[in-house]
């Protein structure tokens, strides 16, 4: 299912979708990410979400990481799915070996279903806006 990548990778990208405009150095992206992604895991996040272009980089001294698209262009699945596997909730084995089995398998079919409705209606600009909804509250 979902992995400690995915997690990881949202907070990475969260932060870099509030100045999506902008390169942020790697040191910059996880201070305003309070530190909580190890920096081996945060490269190699960031590296897989550059091949399918949702990050890009910049060398120098004016240069880092950011987004390649604006926020509202990238959804949630585009990132969880690029590093962990579509939601799996049962072992996927051809045939039903009777009706209770198949029963129960198509309610794991529906489960995963809404999951990648929600994760695939989610962009990275709902999350921010949801962020600074829960920063005002506070």
């Amino acid at each position: 299912m979902f992995t400690m990548r995915s997690e990881y990778a949202l907070r990475l990208m969260i932060v870099m979708a509030k100045e999506y405009d902008r390169y942020l150095s790697m040191t910059e992206i996880l201070e305003k990410a309070k530190n909580s992604v190890p920096r081996e895991f945060a490269e190699k996040i960031l590296y897989t979400l550059r091949k399918p272009g949702i990050v890009e980089t910049k060398r120098g001294k004016t240069g880092g990481y950011r987004l390649a698209r604006p926020p509202r262009e990238i959804r949630v699945s585009d990132i969880i799915f690029l590093l962990d596997r579509k939601a799996r909730v049962f072992f996927d084995m051809p045939g039903c070996p009777d009706e209770l089995d198949c029963v129960i398998r198509s309610l794991w079919k529906r489960v995963e279903e809404e999951i990648e409705k929600v994760l695939g209606s989610v962009t990275l600009e709902d999350l921010v806006k949801e962020q600074e909804e829960k920063l005002k509250q506070m």
